[in-house]
Order: structure tokens, then C-alpha cells, then sequence
């Protein structure tokens, strides 16, 4: 059987397909950004609609001390990052209070696995009316969202899909540094390319190693040395 795909994967694969070979390989350096995990957990802490503001305030002291516990992180590079999104975290409250029914009540961090379309992964939240959404760390796009972010949902939405028996249309990803929820459709050409990129990560996964991309973002990437050296030795032969 072919072996299952990480929808994470395709997020690796979308950004530059070799990362998807060098973590095959268990070659690629592991790294946590403190920044981002802290903010996606602080998305997750919510349990309530209400007082959005102190909920957040009282998430980030509390992850603070509870973080270090649970990741290898650098506490203080850690400590930085607590003090950059306090500044932050009122502007957030604020516009999460636009879309917080869209959001609450939730699961956080759901697995799926389908052996049938050789698929898994953690959805971060399952929304009201068990509607999938993503958490994203970056910048968000004037309109809509990310290709990346886009194809990665329709995964999830195959997935949540089988599991449920019932066909999803929609979903949402969350851009939190902004606080904004981003609603969109999901369509058949969307999931079309989430099982193709599914078929070509699996070809890599056996060995196969892709071209890299004349856009890929080699100056930020963490397996930038590893990857000039590949492409180096392959030269000495090739």
C-alpha cells in the first residue's frame, strides 16, 4: 500500500518540494518557532465568547510558563515573543470579536486518517457546525488566502468528509495575528490538487528527488546547507 500522506506535507511540498524529500530522510534540521507556536496555542485557549480580551491576556501568561514544559523551546526567545504579542493582543480581541461565533464552540487539534485516500492529519479546529479551519501565523492576503492555505484546507476537507459522510463546501482559516477569519469555498478543482500533490509527494517519499523550484524561498529555508550540498554532489556526477 502506498504510503499515507501528511497534509503538512503538502504545506512543506507547496513552499519547495525538496523539503518534502529531506524530511523523508530525517535529514532536515527540527526547529520550533517560538512565535508562531505561541500564537496558535494562544487561538486555542479560548473557551469562552466573551471578554476576548482578558481570555488572551490570561492565555499568554499561563503559556508562558506551560510551553517550555511541553517543546524543546528556548525559554527566552520564548520570553520575546510574550512581550511582542503583548502588544498586540488588544487589537486581536477586537477583531476576533466579529467572527468569535464562526469559531466557539470548538475541537482543537483533530487527527484524521483515511487509508483510502492515503491522507492524515490534525486539523486545528473543528468549528460550529463542524466546519474545518487552519491557523496561520503569517501575514494574511489583502483578499482571500494563500494557495498554500487553500489546497491544505481541501485536504482537510477530504478528510473531515469520509469521516462525517457528507460533502464539504466550506471552510475557514484563520489568520491570528491579525484576528481575522477568512470564510471560502471549497472547490472540486481544490481538492482535485491536494490528491495530485498527494501522488507526487508519495514519488518523492520513494526516493525520487524533485527539482527545486526557481521560486523557492532557499534564503529563509532551514535545509538551505543541506540542499546546496545535494545539489552540489549530484553535480560531481551529473
Amino acid at each position: 500500500m502506498p504510503p499515507t500522506v501528511r497534509i503538512s506535507e503538502i504545506g512543506l511540498y507547496l513552499r519547495c518540494p525538496r523539503l518534502v524529500y529531506f524530511e523523508s530522510l530525517k535529514s532536515m534540521p527540527r526547529s520550533i518557532d517560538p512565535a508562531g507556536l505561541l500564537l496558535k496555542s494562544l487561538m486555542l485557549s479560548i473557551s469562552s465568547r466573551e471578554d476576548l480580551d482578558n481570555q488572551l491576556k490570561e492565555g499568554l501568561e499561563r503559556l508562558e510558563s506551560e510551553l517550555p514544559l511541553v517543546y524543546e523551546i528556548d525559554p527566552g526567545e520564548l520570553q520575546s515573543a510574550c512581550r511582542d504579542l503583548e502588544k498586540e493582543i488588544l487589537g486581536i480581541a477586537r477583531s476576533l470579536e466579529e467572527s468569535i461565533d464562526l469559531l466557539y464552540p470548538f475541537e482543537a487539534e483533530v487527527d484524521l486518517h483515511s487509508e483510502r485516500l492515503g491522507l492524515s492529519g490534525r486539523l486545528d479546529r473543528l468549528a460550529p457546525g463542524r466546519v474545518p479551519s487552519i491557523i496561520r501565523t503569517g501575514n494574511a492576503p489583502l483578499e482571500g488566502v494563500w494557495k498554500k492555505d487553500r489546497i491544505m484546507l481541501a485536504g482537510y476537507s477530504l478528510l473531515l468528509g469520509e469521516q462525517d459522510k457528507r460533502h464539504i463546501d466550506h471552510g475557514m482559516v484563520e489568520y491570528s495575528r491579525l484576528g481575522l477569519v477568512r470564510r471560502i469555498d471549497i472547490h472540486g478543482i481544490d481538492r482535485s490538487r491536494a490528491l495530485r500533490l498527494r501522488d507526487r509527494i508519495r514519488q518523492i517519499k520513494d526516493g525520487r528527488l524533485p527539482d527545486r523550484p526557481e521560486d523557492a524561498p532557499c534564503r529563509s529555508c532551514w535545509a538551505c546547507d543541506i540542499c546546496q550540498t545535494r545539489h552540489s554532489l549530484a553535480s560531481r556526477f551529473f
